[in-house]
């Protein structure tokens, strides 16, 4: 019988590891694909980045992971072009549904105005905030 450990680590290598170990689990398991990202980038006139989406797909589903617009831009469209150009590329890649999941002081009401709806809650910091996992069909 060999021996084992089990212990704190908290390093990008052990998150990698940990993370690749699954992958190749699942991809064994049930074919599942290597995810593919969805990233849509918002920059200004000296080129610096002040919004975008990281998002993957997987199967059937995107996956959106984050979404930031800089202050001053926020209100003028532009987050609602960066979700429907994601959803558009993650729809040419076989999505047929988009899921994220947004905080109580985030932007519930925006992901709303484009369509997505509340699937599930979960509240956090003693009750004092809530987690909504949102949906919407591609």
């Amino acid at each position: 019988m060999s021996t084992v450990t089990i212990a704190f680590d908290n390093s990008a290598e052990t998150a990698k590891a940990i993370n690749d170990g699954l992958a190749a689990f699942n991809r064994e398991t049930v074919n599942f694909p290597d995810p593919i990202p969805v990233n849509v980038v918002v920059r200004n006139e000296q080129a610096e980045i002040c919004g975008g989406v990281v998002a993957r797909v997987a199967f059937d589903t995107v996956y959106i992971d984050l979404v930031w617009i800089d202050e001053p831009l926020r209100g003028g469209g532009h987050g609602r072009a960066m979700i429907e150009q994601a959803e558009d590329r993650a729809r040419a890649l076989g999505a047929r549904i988009a899921w994220l999941y947004t905080l109580s002081w985030q932007a519930r009401p925006f992901y709303e105005k484009l369509g997505y709806r509340v699937f599930g809650e979960m509240p956090f910091a003693d009750g004092a905030h809530r987690r909504y996992f949102m949906r919407k069909d591609l």
